[in-house]
């Protein structure tokens, strides 16, 4: 349980078990029959331990909060006056066997009624188990927080124990959480070791960290424990080993404020308070930041640090932080400017109050059904029923150290995460995520970080050992000069190359993204002469740090590197020549309009002449019969009616019909004479082949680029070897495509687009299937994935990232010869349509409204209207 100190433990244990009997029996003899208190010395007695480390700035605190308390009992409301309390104190130093040892002795051999102390749960668990009759006697821990272990029997048995401290867990999650907001993506966990034992809260600790860091995507890479008993040589050593590693987030997770400022002194030493570092500290710093000498900040600047938040503007905390500093500075005079409490002085004021309540009672904690609830220095107190902690969730301060002080940045609660206002109402109620404040963007501005920089550190460093800058290589031998070139210069006096020069569209990509990180990025691109995957096999390796390219996302890739987000879309594709159809020319003038547009202008054209028909057909022999109106429909188109048979059309509703028909017939066709003409010098054609079976099947040969992944997929639908062709470089295919050499060319996505884009004269493509994309490769692990990724999408959020048409393809000026979608719908004769259709429209409900009247008043035809046709 406790290393090596169990023994001795149970030792001291049962010669304490043994002395304590003796007196307590003797004891109960002398008071036993005492029922009145009839004068001051007939008061009974009550004795409380006060276990704390006074080597410790904490320590002297809890020690002159408890004494405040206990001088000030006889005038609280809960009083006895039959009872009379007696403070045993006890210098116990951070040792927990020693701890319990002193805490078994109080209880068996002073007959203590309550414990205050620095008493863990494990430590009391083990108090328990020893003496079996002290369950009864209230132990309230003044530890900070308290670390409750799952499914963990002393969670629910430690019926008298209470801790003026709330679960560890908050307090993990509030460091986790400013993680998350920075997207740090590892960090190093520091701890203290104490009882030079790595310990089984040290593990649980890590383990809530560790899940805490996950809910936010990160992990803890490291972690090392450091004590006040290491050698200053060892410290050292320690922290070398730790600035070596590229990490540079570094969390102290648990840490006395002693071991605290040696370790932070010996991290200046080091140049580890320098900029692109990161330092998180938890409440057992952080809220002792008050009582720091001024010149101990000269080693802290920067740091970041949770502390527990209470209110300082009431009137009880004025009263209490006045007569604490007097007393403070009455006990310890070499600490007079330092004599501010802390969250843990007020805990211990409180923590004795509700010792004497309890003590008063006799009864454990569970007994009490909440009759524990008082209001305290800092509000009210309350405890849980089961596990004894405190009731109140804690709100924490998130600090950042400033010059001889610290300023305070922002706050989270574990009801509502960060936020800038203390104000802000916390509802347990409220789980949207969207009220809550992101703070990076606030804290941009207004954080300090270790080496006085301003600039949000990276959380990592390509700096490992004597490498100064990240080696990304670049593949020499990429076919697709558009996409990715590496140029040598003659500019040696030895005509000897010159540095390589890199260009082309991936290039373009990626220093655009560098651009975009939040942090500069030192970098150089290295020729790679080799295949693509064996450059991927070598950053797998870390002989690069990533490499730069038109690099396809493929899974096989996944077992050397990880990629980042593609930024090429990416399939195979296959190019063929174009398959000429001469016998689709016979219909050819069907092609001019789309079906729709076929429709509406014939729909139009009859509906029109009907109208005109039914205006004219009484008074007009030339229109009389279904015939007539037929052959009036098609002379339109010809404009027949004017000429030879002189001028049909007698009434005027019929020529204002027939007039806006005409017009939006000559534009028509117009449209149809120009659409038409287009089509004629575009030859029509189709692929000769569609797909890789029919490939197989007619025993074709594929042209692939030299070391193309699409080698693989040929491989595994069964293609041949032997018709399988490399071919190194993009200008050779059309003449193999040509010459017949090969009948296809399989390549990616982006690659075809460039090709056809340069060569798009009697060929075409064929999508055979997706792919994940292009990218880049990192090693495994490596943050800088996440950050190209991350500053990828912002780029393509904000429509910033660089166009393949805009920037490569729209230099070359080659259209393929495909007719699709060249036809004209009705959307430009939109108007033409609605005119004439409304005027048709007018003119039948004109005519209907005639011939209705005309058939009730006046039954004989041979009377006139009374609405005759204007002429």
């Amino acid at each position: 349980m406790f290393g090596s100190d169990i023994y001795l433990l149970y030792f001291v244990g049962a010669v304490l078990l043994l002395v304590g009997s003796c007196s307590e029996s003797a004891n109960t003899n002398e008071t036993g029959n005492l029922r009145s208190c009839s004068g001051e010395n007939l008061k009974r007695v009550v004795k409380m331990g006060v276990i704390v480390d006074s080597s410790s700035r904490l320590g002297r605190e809890q020690l002159v909060a408890i004494q405040m308390a206990f001088q000030q009992q006889h005038h609280l409301h809960f009083s006895n006056s039959c009872q009379k309390f007696e403070l045993l104190l006890r210098d116990s130093p951070d040792n927990s066997a020693q701890a319990t040892a002193t805490a078994l002795n109080l209880i068996t051999h002073k007959q203590v009624k309550a414990i205050l102390g620095t008493l863990t749960r494990e430590e009391v668990s083990s108090i328990y188990e020893i003496h079996k009759p002290s369950k009864n006697i209230p132990i309230i821990s003044l530890s900070s927080s308290s670390l409750l272990l799952p499914n963990s029997k002393s969670n629910h048995q430690l019926s008298s124990f209470l801790q003026m401290g709330n679960d560890i867990t908050h307090q993990i999650r509030c460091m986790a959480a400013i993680v998350g907001e920075f997207r740090w993506r590892r960090v190093t966990a520091l701890y203290e070791i104490k009882n030079e034992d790595f310990t089984t809260n040290s593990i649980a600790i890590l383990k809530l960290l560790s899940d805490s860091l996950r809910d936010v995507n990160s992990e803890i890479e490291n972690h090392i424990g450091f004590s006040l008993s290491d050698s200053k040589l060892l410290m050292e050593e320690k922290l070398t080993n730790l600035s070596s590693q590229s990490n540079r987030v570094f969390i102290l997770v648990q840490s006395s404020m002693e071991l605290g400022i040696i370790l932070f002194k010996k991290a200046k030493k080091l140049n580890m308070m320098t900029d692109g570092y990161v330092w998180i500290v938890g409440d057992q710093i952080a809220n002792l930041m008050d009582s720091l000498d001024s010149s101990v900040f000269h080693n802290l600047q920067g740091i970041i640090g949770c502390r527990i938040h209470y209110e300082e503007k009431k009137t009880r905390f004025k009263k209490f932080k006045t007569k604490f500093r007097r007393n403070y500075i009455s006990e310890f005079p070499d600490e007079e400017e330092d004599a501010n409490p802390s969250i843990f002085a007020l805990r211990a004021y409180d923590a004795y109050k509700a010792a004497i309540i309890i003590a008063s009672t006799n009864k454990n904690y569970n007994s009490m059904e909440g009759y524990l609830k008082f209001e305290g220095v800092n509000g009210e107190v309350s405890f849980k029923k089961y596990d004894g902690i405190l009731s109140k969730l804690p709100m924490f301060e998130i600090i950042n150290v400033v010059g001889k002080s610290y300023k305070e940045i922002g706050n989270w609660s574990p009801e509502i995460g960060f936020s800038e206002k203390l104000s802000q109402k916390r509802s347990t109620n409220n789980n949207n995520n969207s009220d809550v404040i992101s703070m990076k963007n606030l804290w941009s501005s207004t954080l300090l970080w270790p080496g006085e920089s301003r600039r949000v550190p990276r959380g990592w460093d390509f700096r490992e050992g004597n490498k100064l800058v990240l080696k990304l290589g670049v593949p020499a031998s990429a076919t697709f000069h558009d996409l990715l070139h590496v140029k040598y210069n003659n500019q040696t006096g030895d005509g000897s190359d010159g540095p390589p020069h890199f260009s082309g569209y991936s290039i373009t990509v990626f220093k655009a993204v560098v651009d975009n990180l939040p942090y500069e990025l030192p970098y150089e691109l290295v020729p790679y002469n080799g295949s693509y995957d064996s450059l991927l096999q070598k950053v797998g390796k870390k002989e690069f740090d990533g490499a730069i390219g038109d690099f396809g996302i493929i899974a096989y890739r996944f077992k050397y590197v990880e990629f980042s987000e593609p930024y090429l879309e990416n399939a195979a594709v296959m190019i063929v020549k174009e398959k000429p159809l001469k016998w689709t020319k016979l219909w050819l003038f069907m092609r001019a309009f789309t079906p729709e547009m076929w429709f509406i202008v014939l729909s139009m054209h009859l509906f029109v002449s009907f109208v005109i028909w039914l205006i004219e057909r009484e008074h007009n022999d030339a229109l009389k019969g279904f015939g007539n109106m037929l052959w009036f429909s098609v002379s339109v188109l010809f404009y027949a009616h004017i000429g030879e048979i002189g001028e049909p059309i007698k009434k005027g509703l019929a020529r204002l019909v027939l007039g806006p028909w005409l017009f939006g017939i000559l534009i028509i066709t117009a449209s149809f004479t120009a659409s038409l003409s287009s089509m004629m010098t575009i030859t029509m054609s189709k692929p000769w082949v569609y797909d890789i079976e029919t490939l197989k099947l007619k025993n074709a040969t594929v042209g692939c680029i030299t070391d193309s992944i699409l080698i693989r997929f040929l491989s595994q639908a069964s293609i041949p070897p032997q018709n399988v062709k490399q071919i190194p470089s993009l200008d050779l295919f059309p003449n193999a495509l040509e010459n017949g050499d090969i009948q296809a060319a399989l390549l990616t996505a982006p690659h075809a687009r460039v090709f056809l884009a340069k060569y798009c004269k009697g060929l075409t493509k064929l999508t055979l299937f997706k792919l994940l994309g292009m990218g880049f490769a990192f090693p495994k692990g490596s943050p800088l994935t996440l950050d190209i990724s991350s500053s990828m999408g912002e780029l393509m959020e904000r429509k910033e990232m660089p166009d393949l048409e805009a920037t490569l393809l729209s230099t070359y000026n080659c259209s393929n010869n495909n007719i699709d979608g060249l036809g004209l719908g009705p959307g430009p004769f939109a108007g033409l349509f609605l005119l004439a259709a409304v005027v048709a429209s007018i003119a039948v409900l004109f005519t209907a409204t005639r011939l209705v009247l005309l058939k009730y008043q006046y039954p004989n035809p041979q009377l006139k209207t009374p609405f005759p046709f204007p002429n």
